[in-house]
């Protein structure tokens, strides 16, 4: 990508959720795609939102023999970056806590999945983000995007959400488009129900107790 659009960028300024100039269109542009896709939170102070689509990519092998193919169910994950932020903030003496956060809403997602309804035969999650390394933490699979148009413009957005809700802004976007590159963060559903599903975790749990 040129310097021109990200020169753009710097026209404006962002940090703590708050944009003034071109990177305001950013704000507009995140709510619109929320309402447009109808993503949904996870929980009254959770960091993700979530919708469940149709997969329409290329077949995908996770490394516990998973495969995702066209017409599969998944869910697509979303962070919801307004308390993603609210949660940074309070996680400054402890960042532990975020992680914490993430994982409770991962726990969440797994107890639904395991229910049944609505979720429970989607095949995998799915999240593309900036920081799809860091979700190894978590347990998800983390690939790269192949260098195409789309995923320039998928990392010039992130970005651009990067600086508007970071407490430094632009300083602390900037050691991301130099280089940072978007990938996807993928889990299968077995994978969600062993780490995060209450029930396995209590049948887990209960048999390691009545073992000799």
């Amino acid at each position: 990508m040129s310097r021109l659009p990200w020169a753009l960028l710097r026209l404006g300024r962002a940090g703590s959720g708050r944009a003034v100039g071109v990177l305001s269109v950013w704000l507009g542009w995140e709510r619109l795609t929320h309402w447009w896709w109808h993503t949904r939170p996870l929980g009254p102070g959770g960091i993700f939102r979530y919708r469940l689509l149709v997969y329409t990519g290329p077949p995908v092998t996770l490394r516990d023999g998973c495969t995702v193919r066209p017409g599969d169910r998944i869910i697509d994950l979303h962070f919801d970056n307004r308390r993603l932020l609210r949660a940074a903030v309070e996680a400054s003496d402890n960042p532990w806590s975020l992680l914490r956060a993430a994982r409770e809403d991962l726990q969440t997602l797994g107890s639904v999945v395991d229910a049944g309804g609505e979720l429970g035969e989607v095949r995998a999650l799915r999240g593309v983000t900036l920081f799809a390394r860091a979700g190894r933490r978590l347990g998800f699979e983390a690939r790269p995007l192949p260098v195409t148009g789309f995923a320039r413009l998928q990392r010039y957005f992130f970005v651009g959400l990067l600086a508007v809700y970071h407490p430094r802004g632009w300083q602390a976007a900037e050691r991301f488009r130099e280089r940072g590159w978007p990938g996807e963060a993928w889990m299968s559903r077995e994978r969600l129900l062993d780490l995060y599903a209450a029930r396995r975790e209590t049948t887990a749990r209960a048999r390691s107790e009545s073992d000799p």
